[in-house]
């Protein structure tokens, strides 16, 4: 990350306190602004209830103002160009905001589990509770539709599920549209109120002070807040003498920024459709007003090539003291470089003095990702800052805070942080707020899935690890006995000990021949789309895929030995550019390493299963056990290959060509298809979907499974590495990008796939015979033959066939899916997940 700060001009606007100028009160520059292209209202409250419980929350009221076409452009004009329409000012409005409930410390148990953690209760008070609205008025959706109409560099799968989505002024769950009218004040005090959302109204009190008297309420009325914030320090101003860097090129893009860094706060907080008083004793409040930036035009093509993200945290001390920092920097979409647009820390002493501190270091210590938007960020920071001899741990007392909102691609993290270490050599403590937004822009689909890859990485690491350290490692690993007998305290007999399975084992003999041999495919990673579709089954419902972040390892691995075992019956030397497994180790070890990873599944489902009720843990063991005979069953027909006297049936005319493609599409379903839609059966269980949602979600899986394998089958004709294949590309190693796998390899192994089995549709039977019977002849290494029958099946238009036919099936099954689901994130990111298989390159 390049470290140095661009400065470019900033433009002063006219409607802004003039440079140098000192903001006495809040309210001076409460009114919006009418230069400004956005702007927002921000407050945050740590707050100690009544019922002795802590919470924190804030909310942010939005307003953009664009410029709005008083009728719609033509996107598609002939030569490509949109021309100016008449245009009028718009004002849109955008909602956040949120409540942490902090973690309520849990009794001890009296019975701990000493081979490894408690297990937690679902919703469980000790592990805290992040609820979060996100709601935006219908310009402001309409507005973000009219840049999506336009978008040039979003993944054209995302932009398009995404816009099928926001169709008829919808927006994707958890965002919403706000009921009611919205109203800003333009003169006289702050008075803003969005729908039946929330709203903020400043009144002055009988001493003269401002109170801004604040209230939020969830859609079902379920949480929220009402509270009162009078400030108690001065304003201050952030940035450059009030002003934050912009864009590092328009100098318009400047934001003005001034905030009250302690405030009291006294009201009440709605939880679970319960209001509970607030102590105004231990309570206390911060303010943020900014506002600036450009005014832009709906459907104004972007052509910036870098995506703006940041850190901020405000700090409460304990001494009287607060401190805010922030970075933002810019990451470029095409080489990852990373450019810092601006960088500070103030502090404000217990007087209200402002002090600019030039060095200081935020730095994260730990980092989790959310399976909702697959986003990193830090949970755990070191803040350090020489000038006032700070030295403190900044760390989330629970990790899932993420909002979730369309606004920001995917979403951000802002959440309650705890302080603690040092300040003048003395102990400090404190309370705060870490806002962090990532770099999120899905420019490739691919992109996005690597993301689950490194995910998945992680999970199988738990179960497939780089080493086994001891016995009890290696015991707690192999998960030899049942989560009961783990439980149970050892009674003194050997034979009932746990350890007894492992105490006397080689262990660096074992991890070379049964963990070794799967990690050597599983770290050279794959496209984890079966991993992927584990948990955004289970989101698409609306559910926590957290729950089911363990089934990430298992498909990965269930996937990963069968792998080992297909290139076995195929003789395949490489698998994702590396030596196969069976060349390697030889094909005994290949054989047992492979079918041990599919016991992968019983060790995540110790973790899955904790929360499960019996009768729902019975029938995701069921779904697994019907996956494993369907893919045996379909392993089974593959390695028996189509039967002669079918080909015989068909060039006798005692059968129809469509019957050799059923066949294979028979295989094809066993092997693959059972699998995913299987998956989504398991997801759908973990996620409480309805039957009627569950069988429709399986169905379509299983359609997209058949889908894929027809343009796997596809790519094993046209080529395996993305080089730019073309139709006719011969087989040769690109010295550009590995190849995966050879070109051409179901046909030099004899393996009728759908685009050989469609010969006997697609050309006259005498050629198809032809192309049958070099296919059963293994060609083998024999190059020009295989580069025959792939000519042949282009002439005809075979291979662009199965590709038509994988596409439309997907459209068709999506189609039919639509209705059962909610329109959510997920649902837009499965959607595209479905065109990547199938479309991904247009091979």
């Amino acid at each position: 990350m390049s470290c140095e700060v661009i400065n470019a001009a900033i433009a002063h606007h006219t409607d802004w306190p003039a440079p140098g100028t000192i903001i006495h009160k809040m309210s001076g520059i409460d009114l919006p602004r009418m230069s400004s292209g956005t702007e927002w209202w921000y407050y945050n409250f740590h707050l100690s209830l009544v019922d002795g419980r802590k919470a924190s929350a804030f909310i942010a009221f939005f307003r953009t103002t664009s410029l709005k076409p008083t009728t719609k452009p033509d996107l598609h004009a002939a030569d490509g160009i949109q021309r100016d329409v008449e245009q009028q000012l718009c004002h849109s409005h955008l909602l956040n905001f949120a409540i942490c409930l902090a973690p309520v410390d849990a009794p001890e148990d009296p019975s701990p589990n000493p081979w490894g953690p408690a297990v937690k209760k679902e919703n469980d008070a000790s592990e805290g509770q992040y609820l979060f609205t996100s709601a935006m008025d219908a310009d402001n959706a309409a507005y973000m539709r009219s840049m999506l109409e336009v978008d040039k560099q979003l993944d054209p799968r995302v932009r398009e599920s995404l816009l099928q989505v926001m169709a008829d002024g919808k927006v994707p769950e958890p965002d919403i549209i706000i009921s009611g009218d919205v109203s800003i004040s333009l003169e006289g005090q702050l008075n803003l109120k969005y729908g039946d959302l929330a709203s903020v109204v400043c009144r002055t009190n009988d001493i003269g002070e401002d109170v801004y008297h604040i209230v939020a309420q969830a859609q079902d009325g379920s949480y929220g807040f009402e509270l009162d914030l009078i400030p108690r320090k001065p304003p201050i101003s952030h940035g450059a003498n009030g002003i934050v860097q912009g864009d590092l090129v328009t100098p318009d893009d400047g934001m003005y920024y001034c905030f009250v860094p302690r405030c009291d706060v006294s009201g009440s907080v709605r939880i679970d459709n319960s209001n509970i008083e607030v102590d105004k004793e231990s309570s206390m409040g911060w303010y943020d007003r900014e506002f600036g930036g450009g005014i832009k035009k709906w459907y104004e093509v972007n052509t910036k090539t870098t995506e703006s993200s940041w850190k901020w945290a405000s700090a409460q001390l304990s001494n009287g003291w607060d401190l805010t920092v922030y970075t933002l920097w810019d990451i470029d979409f095409n080489s990852g470089e990373v450019t810092v647009r601006d960088k500070r820390a103030i502090a404000i002493s217990p007087e209200g003095t402002r002090i600019e501190c030039d060095v200081h270091s935020f730095d994260p210590l730990r980092t989790w990702t959310s399976m909702n938007t697959l986003n990193d960020y830090g949970t755990k920071w070191k803040l350090e800052i020489p000038q006032l001899e700070l030295d403190v741990f900044v760390e989330a007392p629970f990790t899932n805070q993420e909002f979730r909102t369309i606004c920001a691609q995917r979403g951000y993290w802002e959440g309650r942080v705890e302080i603690a270490g040092t300040m003048e050599g003395k102990p400090v403590n404190g309370l705060g707020f870490v806002e962090n937004v990532p770099g999120q822009f899905v420019t490739k689909f691919e992109q996005y899935l690597k993301r689950v890859a490194r995910l998945t990485a992680i999970e199988v690491l738990k179960i497939y690890p780089d080493r086994l350290i001891d016995a009890d490692h290696a015991m707690r690993i192999l998960a030899f006995q049942s989560d009961e007998e783990m439980a149970a305290k050892p009674t003194g007999s050997s034979c009932l000990s746990p350890r007894r399975f492992t105490e006397d084992m080689p262990l660096d003999v074992l991890y070379e021949h049964l963990f070794a041999p799967v990690r050597h495919l599983t770290d050279r990673g794959g496209k984890s789309w079966r991993s992927y579709l584990s948990v955004a089954c289970i989101a698409v419902f609306g559910a926590d895929p957290e729950k089911g972040k363990s089934l990430l390892a298992a498909m990965e691995l269930l996937h990963t030995g069968s792998l080992i075992i297909d290139d076995i019956q195929d003789e395949s030397p490489l698998r994702r550019g590396v030596d196969s497994v069976h060349s390697i180790w030889g094909v005994p070890t290949a054989i047992n390493a492979g079918t041990a990873a599919y016991f992968a599944f019983e060790t995540a489902m110790r973790s899955l299963s904790a929360n499960l009720e019996p009768e729902k843990k019975v029938r995701i063991y069921e779904i697994f056990f019907e996956t494993m005979r369907a893919g045996h069953a379909g392993q089974a027909l593959d390695i028996a290959g189509q039967q002669r006297s079918d080909l015989d049936d068909i060039l006798a005319g005692r059968a129809h060509p469509s019957v050799l493609e059923k066949r294979v599409l028979t295989v094809h379903r066993l092997k693959t298809a059972i699998i995913a839609g299987n998956i989504a059966k398991i997801s759908s269980i973990l996620a409480g979907a309805t039957p009627a949602q569950s069988r429709a979600l399986s169905s379509h899986c299983e359609r997209l499974g058949i889908a894929f394998q027809i343009i796997d089958d596809v790519y094993d004709i046209r080529g395996w590495s993305h080089v730019a294949n073309t139709k006719t590309e011969p087989v040769v190693t690109s010295n550009k990008k590995e190849v995966l796998k050879r070109r051409g390899d179901d046909i030099r192994s004899g393996k009728i796939s759908i685009p050989i089995a469609k010969a006997g549709s697609m050309m006259p039977l005498e050629e198809a015979q032809w192309v049958w019977e070099t296919v059963l002849s293994k060609p083998g290494t024999d190059d020009i033959t295989t580069q025959k029958v792939i000519d042949k099946l282009e002439s005809y238009g075979i291979v662009d066939a199965c590709m038509k036919e994988a596409h439309k099936m997907v459209d068709d099954s999506w189609f039919e899916l639509d209705k059962h689901l909610k329109d959510n994130h997920a649902k837009v990111y499965l959607h595209a997940l479905g065109w990547y298989l199938v479309k991904y390159n247009s091979i």
